[in-house]
């Protein structure tokens, strides 16, 4: 069977289609897939057996024709057996309308969006667990007939070839550090992640490593690594396969509701993740057991969460207290607690 598969992004999302599609592919030996995302993105798929990564450059097919033209360049790729669409967002709508037309078919992702819009409402929240997205992405795939089960598990691998020139000492504990997310509403403080940073780095068996983009963030953490021996900033410095390969390698991360969060999960790597506007009921949570080590606010305490599926709107009651309620010595004790457990 040779499979066609849409995800396009964000970030996170497409790195949590790894664990459905490795499942699959090594549930069914005769079955192909070949993934069309962002090229940007094609680090995270190293070592999948019959898969092929399609990166594609959005700005090169822009409107209803843009994508016209490419339904023609991936219609005379291959023989498609059918197309899975892990995204279900316009563009993906147009291009599924052009293959039903030619006669391949279409098997769509349901996002649940009047349930999480129903989750993260201001007034009657109906708080409950919804599917989590590879749930999500696993039912398309049992629509075509293939399943539904998931092993999580070391899902995404590093490139053997991939290295860093960090001086790191590898009989002390790793552990990542990543600040930052797409939304403001989903980062802690930056001055209790410096508290934290400063508290941590005190211990002699510990290497921290900061991670973040370039610019700004690599402006920051740069300057909070500068006033520790142990504490490294690789914002800005590696490559992705770079730092999946970092990753891979350490013993905890500390995140927020970030792509991170998602890297090391998948990664078999431990992950204390902090949450604030958003919530892991809206089926982003981290999986392998990851759960474990979230830090919030609970519901109970502060009725007002999830007041967005992303991160995305701002807090209307106007003083964060889902992030500013949440203490260095709370991520402390998780922090401890995971590592020891």
């Amino acid at each position: 069977m040779n499979c066609l598969a849409f995800r396009f992004s964000a970030m996170g999302d497409v790195a949590l289609t790894v664990p459905v599609l490795r499942s699959m592919l090594e549930k069914h030996e005769d079955l192909h897939i070949t993934l069309v995302s962002n090229k940007a993105f094609a680090p995270f798929f190293n070592e999948l057996p019959r898969f092929e990564f399609y990166g594609v450059d959005f700005k090169e097919f822009k409107g209803v024709f843009g994508l016209y033209t490419l339904f023609r360049i991936l219609n005379n790729y291959q023989r498609w057996d059918c197309v899975l669409d892990l995204h279900s967002v316009m563009r993906t709508w147009v291009l599924n309308r052009f293959f039903k037309w030619s006669g391949t078919p279409v098997f769509e992702i349901d996002k649940g969006r009047k349930e999480k819009k129903a989750l993260t409402r201001k007034e009657n929240k109906q708080f409950v667990q919804l599917p989590h997205t590879t749930e999500r992405y696993a039912k398309v795939f049992e629509m075509a007939g293939l399943g539904n089960e998931i092993s999580y598990g070391n899902a995404i691998h590093a490139n053997p070839g991939a290295m860093h020139d960090l001086a790191l000492d590898p009989a002390k504990k790793w552990i990542g550090i990543a600040p930052f997310s797409k939304h403001i509403q989903k980062e802690w403080s930056l001055e209790k992640v410096k508290l934290l940073i400063g508290k941590l780095a005190q211990k002699s068996d510990l290497e921290l490593i900061l991670i973040g983009g370039s610019g700004k963030e690599a402006e920051k953490l740069e300057h909070i690594s500068n006033e520790r021996t142990n504490v490294h900033s690789i914002a800005g410095k590696l490559t992705m396969e770079e730092e999946i390969a970092l990753v891979t390698k350490l013993s905890l991360m500390v995140s927020m509701d970030s792509f991170n969060m998602h890297l090391a999960t998948l990664s078999g790597i431990k992950v204390v993740s902090i949450w604030g506007a958003t919530h892991s009921f809206a089926g982003f949570g981290p999986v392998n057991g990851n759960e474990a080590y979230k830090v919030e606010v609970p519901v109970e305490e502060l009725s007002c969460r999830p007041c967005s599926v992303f991160g995305s709107k701002p807090c209307y009651r106007g003083d964060f207290a889902c992030m500013n309620q949440i203490s260095v010595e709370m991520v402390e004790e998780k922090i401890n607690f995971a590592i020891s457990d």
